[in-house]
């Protein structure tokens, strides 16, 4: 089977993030997410999962990029969210995996497992060509949402160190 390259401009962890963060400022609480070789596609709806996905959103990667400028203006300047573990942090955190692992998205969806403990299936495949299904649980997917944390306030931390050139 010939892999399919990666067309997106952007890392997941970025697009990811910014697809959330559009998601969370319409209210949308269940998703659906495929990406493709034209970018994402989301099928979303506004009730907790598992839920009805009335709305249907596409995000070019020239969307994506105008999310994180605007984003970017906008940092620091929002409220902080009242929940440590939000749909932007998960996405990221998300996002960040598959970067790390040099993986091609496929499919994200919260939609599959009912309950009160958020839950994430996680469709992607592999630098060497193999197709992943992973079903994270909310301690994964808290457990991942900690460890991106830690990942940031460290390169944050280390780009404010000054250097000692002699």
């Amino acid at each position: 089977m010939r892999r399919l390259a990666r067309l997106h401009p952007v890392n997941y962890s970025t697009a990811l993030r910014c697809i959330g963060q559009d998601l969370e400022s319409r209210g949308l609480r269940t998703l659906d997410i495929i990406s493709d070789s034209t970018g994402y596609i989301v099928l979303a709806g506004y009730q907790p999962p598992p839920a009805p996905m009335p709305v249907s959103l596409q995000y070019t990667p020239a969307d994506i990029l105008e999310l994180d400028s605007a984003g970017q203006e906008q940092r620091g300047t929002s409220s902080p969210t009242k929940e440590f573990v939000s749909l932007v942090q998960i996405l990221r955190a998300i996002g960040g995996y598959l970067d790390k692992n040099q993986a091609r998205l496929i499919r994200i969806s919260n939609n599959e497992a009912p309950g009160s403990s958020p839950s994430f299936s996680v469709e992607y495949e592999t630098k060497e060509g193999e197709r992943i299904v992973d079903d994270r649980d909310g301690s994964a997917i808290y457990d991942m949402c900690v460890s991106m944390y830690k990942q940031r306030r460290k390169v944050d931390h280390s780009a404010k160190l000054p250097s000692h050139s002699r």
